[in-house]
């Protein structure tokens, strides 16, 4: 079993990492998960750039160390964040481009979202 998540996982790192137009999410597919940290109103964990396929369906997830409000520009998904409680959201990346993903009161930038036809 251990085997075929190992094979499943780098199956989808090499389908999603490498820009090419991956099929649609299967039905029960896991979804792509990005996870953040913020202390201080700055990023301290977590990646510059998520890139998905459209379709795939994504997760931001964020921490913060005081209360805000996550943003995914061009979705307009917006979370409720609250000091020290992971806040996410998670939506089908369907609209290709490049979106800001933000902190609205720190003004913190978390990434960028980068969705490929």
């Amino acid at each position: 079993m251990r085997r075929f998540v190992v094979a499943v996982l780098a199956t989808l790192l090499v389908t999603t990492g490498c820009g090419s137009t991956a099929p649609q999410q299967q039905p029960g597919a896991a979804p792509e998960v990005a996870v953040f940290t913020v202390t201080g109103g700055k990023r301290t964990s977590g990646p510059d750039r998520v890139e998905v396929a459209a379709g795939r369906t994504v997760t931001i997830q964020v921490t913060t160390d005081a209360p805000d409000e996550l943003h995914v520009h061009g979705y307009d998904r917006t979370a409720d964040v609250m000091a020290g409680q992971p806040a996410s959201v998670t939506f089908t990346a369907d609209i290709p481009g490049v979106f800001e993903v933000e902190l609205h009161h720190s003004g913190a930038a978390l990434t960028e979202l980068r969705v490929t036809a």
